[in-house]
């Protein structure tokens, strides 16, 4: 028997995205850029039959190919390498965007999803690699006497800092942050039952907190903790030449 399958239009795979667009209000490279694209080949990776498990295991092989082009010798590879990153970012999103409009999520593609993440585990000490191989992509290629091999060690150093405060944050999510909210909300509600006038001066001051410098900062934060802006830096400092900069930038941060 012949029948139309019906398949969700661009504006349903949108609003399947909405409870996260507050979560991306200020990441314009997601809003602007990622998102946008990533919606329409949601549209398309539907209607040819890709399930998010698939765009999945797809984003996982184009983060490898990614790795391999960025720690090769031949210099003409490196920009290939970043695209394919970029790549691994977008599918990143559609796998996500996939499950949601299809009402497809499950255990086994969160854990999929979740498990590709070994991608931005090694990233920071990949391009250690590269740019020891690859010299001529520094601005500084002799710090202290010691060649391009001082730009290896502060990849590694970036790479096991970068992870181990990640695990620092989760395992302060999985163990405290419920914790943490509750005296929060307490706080904020003990705050609400004082005198009007105690009450005016301790919002004033918590008001005081989050000035226009104090609201940048965190929004530059806010950028800088997600791996579309890591990308897009690597990809600005590569024609600048100072991959160095963004090196020892990330690892301070």
């Amino acid at each position: 028997m012949m029948y139309n399958k019906i398949f969700p239009t661009l504006q349903e795979i949108r609003s399947a995205h909405a409870w996260k667009r507050e979560y991306e209000k200020y990441l314009p490279l997601s809003r602007f850029v990622f998102r946008p694209i990533g919606f329409l080949l949601t549209w398309l990776a539907i209607r040819i039959g890709l399930t998010s498990e698939a765009v999945s295991w797809l984003s996982g092989l184009a983060g490898i190919i990614a790795y391999i082009c960025l720690m090769s010798g031949r210099e003409g590879l490196l920009l290939t390498g970043i695209g394919f990153l970029h790549l691994f970012n977008l599918l990143d999103c559609v796998d996500g965007s996939i499950a949601r409009t299809m009402k497809s999520e499950n255990p086994y593609g969160k854990y999929l999803d979740i498990s590709m993440g070994w991608i931005d585990m090694g990233f920071w000490a990949i391009i250690g690699t590269m740019v020891y191989r690859h010299p001529t992509f520094l601005y500084y290629s002799n710090p202290l006497g010691y060649g391009p091999i001082f730009w290896l060690a502060v990849g590694g150093l970036t790479c096991y800092f970068s992870n181990l405060f990640k695990y620092i944050e989760g395992t302060f999510d999985n163990c405290l942050r419920n914790d943490w909210n509750k005296i929060k909300s307490k706080k904020n509600n003990g705050l609400m039952d004082k005198p009007e006038n105690t009450k005016t001066k301790e919002y004033s001051h918590s008001k005081a907190n989050f000035s226009p410098v104090m609201s940048i900062i965190r929004k530059l934060n806010h950028n800088l903790r997600v791996r579309e802006t890591t990308y897009f830096l690597l990809l600005l400092a590569y024609f600048c030449n100072v991959i160095d900069f963004l090196l020892i930038a990330y690892l301070f941060y």
